[in-house]
């Protein structure tokens, strides 16, 4: 990437690149073909703001399905039989067996058969 003028040398990790990014700059390649601001320079410009890590209570966490409403679909064709499909996590009908792909939403219009 160095050798292509695609990405800048890093010499205080390491000089193995310096040669490349020499021809690269001779040849005009790349980043070299005109005007930039190094990365490390833009950095130092721009810093971050911090943004703290998220805390084991707000990793997300699989729901677990509602306690039963009393509506019962044996399936996807009598969910849509019934005009209730597609049925999202937490609706009532709504059952994991349902859900061919995990995803919170049982009997989608493009698995039904």
């Amino acid at each position: 990437m160095v050798e292509a003028g695609l990405a800048v040398a890093l010499p205080q990790f390491s000089d193995r690149y310096l040669g490349a990014e020499a021809r690269a700059k001779s040849l005009k390649l790349g980043i070299w073909s005109s005007d930039f601001q190094q990365p490390a320079d833009y950095r130092a410009a721009n810093p971050r703001v911090h943004r703290p890590k998220p805390k084991a209570s707000a990793v997300r966490q699989p729901i677990a399905s509602p306690a039963p409403s009393g509506v019962f679909y044996r399936n996807c064709n009598a969910a849509w039989a019934a005009g209730a499909a597609p049925l999202y996590r937490g609706q009532p009908g709504y059952r994991p067996e349902m859900d061919g792909d995990g995803d919170g939403v049982a009997c989608e219009p493009f698995r039904r058969r």
